[in-house]
């Protein structure tokens, strides 16, 4: 493909006169000629005074930007503004592959190329462009692509003007800028600038890119230690549960035996036998939460299998459906096609998303909608369960999935019920989380998906 667009090269038109670099005076600088030259130079002059100032200014505020696209918008519009382009655009690292430019950030008027069009890190466009180290004319830069994709993407800006960026002697990115508003050429007091600018950006975006980076590895941390101290908190929980419940079963299998003797004694006496049979129902209310103790701090062993969670869910939401029906709450589920098995107890999981179903319609007693979706995320089904109802507490969040702890009204839960799910969800390898949302709150369950090997044994 040959390039028929008139070849421009660099006006010399440095702050200087000379291509020397040394200040050129006129011989003679009496008469108008001579006036002109030193009113030219002198204009020059201050024109690379104003420049280093911008640059000096620039600099400042680029070690003072910490986020990393403002300041891509801020060294873009600042190029575009300082040469009087018509648009450009920046290419950076793609943080997935490393070995591509991809487009990061465009600025300005007319056409840009497309998003899937991008520059290979070791093409001899990069290799050229990292030995060069300096901006250069597009016109120029042609005959050093030989990929179409890059040369599509370069034509865009023909003419223009490419300038590497460099943080120490490797290539990090380029930016690319189309030609002037004004149709003038590209000046050498242009090239200057941009090239200076460049090196201070390359090194403000690494800068930046390790702010990032170090951020998110605290607050993973954070997470971690959050996740940890939680994990901890309730496995002591749970294992005084479980004492307690130990300790309250022997005397209260003794109780209920006794309570069915009396009821026997007292058959005859209507009275007597109701404060019985009331007693002996919260006998057994008491013997519910001592089971969900247990349940809590060891979920029943159950042989996991392969396990299709598409069914589970359907026929635990079959279970439920008279339920959710008589309270005027409309069920909308969302599930992928072609999801794979997991390794799981299906009877156990059917005990999680019935307690979350059955706390959604709790708190959707007025009615509502209530939205399963379930999809697949690397190699983890996450399943999520969205209600409308009117959420809960932000500051009591971080404590709904503790034993005793609830947001119901007294006599209406045990408390019981998010624990023993948390306690299922983790004996399945997953996560369980909560997080309200602008009209609602939404539980999210992930377990993880076997590899090949596992699924087959």
């Amino acid at each position: 493909m040959t390039d028929e667009r008139p070849h421009r090269r660099l006006a010399d038109r440095s702050p200087t006169g000379s291509p020397g670099g040394g200040p050129h005076l006129p011989t003679a600088v009496d008469g108008e000629e001579g006036i002109a030259a030193l009113t030219e130079s002198n204009r020059q002059l201050k024109r690379k005074i104003f420049d280093l100032y911008t640059i000096f200014e620039i600099s400042r505020n680029f070690n003072a930007l910490l986020d990393y696209h403002t300041l891509l918008d801020t060294f873009l519009l600042t190029s575009l503004a300082q040469v009087g382009a018509e648009r450009g655009a920046v290419y950076l690292q793609d943080s997935d592959t490393e070995n591509r430019f991809v487009l990061t950030k465009k600025r300005g008027s007319g056409k840009f190329p497309e998003l899937k069009h991008a520059f290979t890190t070791a093409s001899p466009l990069a290799d050229h462009l990292a030995r060069l180290n300096r901006p250069e004319l597009i016109s120029d830069i042609l005959q050093h692509i030989t990929d179409p994709a890059e040369r599509e993407i370069i034509e865009n800006f023909n003419p223009g003007l490419i300038v590497p960026l460099m943080f120490q002697t490797n290539l990090t990115g380029m930016m690319i800028l189309s030609d002037k508003v004004s149709s003038a050429e590209f000046t050498m007091g242009d090239v200057e600038f941009l090239s200076i600018l460049g090196s201070q950006i390359s090194v403000a975006i690494e800068n930046s890119r390790l702010y990032e980076a170090e951020t998110k590895a605290t607050e993973q941390l954070r997470a971690a230690q959050q996740l940890l101290v939680d994990s901890e908190r309730l496995a002591a929980l749970g294992e005084l549960s479980a004492k307690v419940a130990h300790e309250v079963n022997n005397p209260l299998g003794i109780i209920k035996n006794y309570m069915l003797l009396l009821k026997r004694s007292v058959a005859d006496n209507p009275e007597s036998l109701e404060y019985a049979e009331i007693t002996s129902q919260e006998i057994d209310r008491i013997a519910r939460i001592v089971k969900e103790l247990l349940n809590f701090h060891r979920p029943k062993k159950e042989t996991f299998r392969k396990t299709d969670l598409v069914q589970v869910i359907e026929e635990t939401l079959t279970l439920l459906k008279t339920r959710y029906e008589t309270q005027d709450i409309k069920v909308v589920t969302e599930m992928e096609p072609d999801l794979p098995t997991i390794s799981a107890s299906p009877e156990n999981l059917k005990q999680v998303i019935m307690n979350i179903v059955m706390n959604a319609c709790d708190i959707m007693p007025e009615g509502g909608t209530l939205t399963v979706q379930l999809k697949r995320e690397d190699m983890w089904l996450v399943l999520s369960f969205s209600d409308t109802g009117p959420g809960i507490p932000d500051e009591t969040v971080p404590r709904i999935f503790e034993p005793f702890y609830t947001t119901k009204e007294a006599g209406k839960g045990t408390g019981l019920g998010l624990s023993v799910c948390y306690g299922i969800v983790k004996q399945h390898d997953g996560a369980i989380t909560y997080r309200n949302l602008p009209d609602g709150g939404s539980f999210v369950i992930r377990l993880p998906i076997p590899s090949t090997e596992d699924t087959d044994e």
